[in-house]
């Protein structure tokens, strides 16, 4: 019977869940922080929220640890981390993660993540929140796709076929993927 809010702060490192039900009443509800930095938060950019099972969770992009991190969000008072990626040995492109959209193919939930320094998106299987896995990336090393300063996804889908559009701001453009198979 609530709506809520939740918000990246990318000065705070953190999460801020607002109930938003009363828009002339917004009252702050759980939030999180990177102070001890034992969380994948610092530089809290782009956040999507799904639900697996009776939880709802939240993915988080963040710029300065270039990684994701989980957050059940299922008691909006007291928000909870699970899980978290990053790219600390240069193998997954999440170099200044920034946007992510949240998708599913078939019985799997799946994150793709914009990476501005690494030009390029990061497919991660979430649908364990506990353990999650990297699946297949793409990255503009030969400078003929539009991922250049990746920023922003979204994913749609067409047919039976499951799609991302990435805008590459550094390329003033767009670039259309194929992700129906999320490890190619």
């Amino acid at each position: 019977s609530s709506t809520y809010a939740i918000v990246a702060g990318n000065d705070d490192d953190g999460v801020q869940i607002i109930d938003i039900s009363d828009v002339d009443n917004l009252v702050a509800k759980g939030s999180m922080d990177d102070t001890d930095g034992s969380l994948e938060l610092d530089g809290a950019r782009g956040i999507d929220v799904f639900t697996i099972g009776s939880s709802t969770y939240a993915i988080v992009a963040s710029g300065v640890d270039d990684g994701v991190q989980i957050i059940d969000i299922s008691d909006v008072d007291n928000i909870v981390a699970k899980d978290s990626m990053d790219d600390s040995d240069g193998s997954l492109e999440l170099d200044a993660a920034r946007g992510v959209d949240v998708f599913t193919i078939g019985s799997s939930t799946y994150a793709i993540v914009a990476a501005w320094k690494d030009d390029g998106v990061q497919i991660i299987d979430i649908s364990d929140p506990t353990n999650i896995v990297a699946k297949g990336s793409m990255d503009d090393t030969d400078g003929t796709l539009e991922l250049e300063g990746a920023n922003d996804v979204e994913t749609f889908t067409i047919d039976s076929s499951t799609y991302a559009i990435v805008a590459g701001n550094d390329d003033d453009g767009v670039q259309i993927i194929d992700i129906s198979d999320v490890d190619n």
